[in-house]
């Protein structure tokens, strides 16, 4: 393997760097990460380069933290995002949209009950 990239104390690349494939093992990409289930906590600390213009950032695997799962009701605000986005695609178009603004409507009332019902038991678990 070529060593034209080889400079792990960043003198002439400015940050630490190393050729494709040559990284040290607590290095890892934001792919790499993410596969693992986790996120970068801060910068990069050095990068890989191939030929041309390929270049990744690196992170230190001890500085991550696990993802964050999102809620069940973030997924259901997105599911409704996605409806509302798809009725005014349809509106665009000519096409009649009024079942699925029904549908948003029910499902926004739906979220908002289920948000207000465990506001309450937050609510009566506090005043304990």
């Amino acid at each position: 393997m070529s060593t034209a990239y080889l400079d792990p104390e960043g003198r002439r690349y400015g940050v630490p760097t190393w050729p494709w494939r040559m990284a040290p093992q607590h290095l890892r990409t934001w792919r790499q990460l993410d596969a693992e289930g986790r996120r970068p906590t801060s910068e990069w600390q050095a990068q890989v380069r191939g030929r041309g213009r390929r270049q990744a950032y690196l992170y230190d695997a001890q500085q991550t933290r696990p993802k964050q799962e999102p809620t069940e009701a973030q997924l259901e605000s997105l599911r409704i995002a996605r409806w509302v986005r798809s009725a005014q695609a349809c509106e665009r178009r000519g096409i009649d949209a009024e079942d699925m603004r029904e549908l948003i409507e029910a499902a926004r009332a739906d979220l908002a009950a289920r948000r207000a019902a465990q506001s309450r038991a937050v609510d009566r678990g506090r005043s304990r």
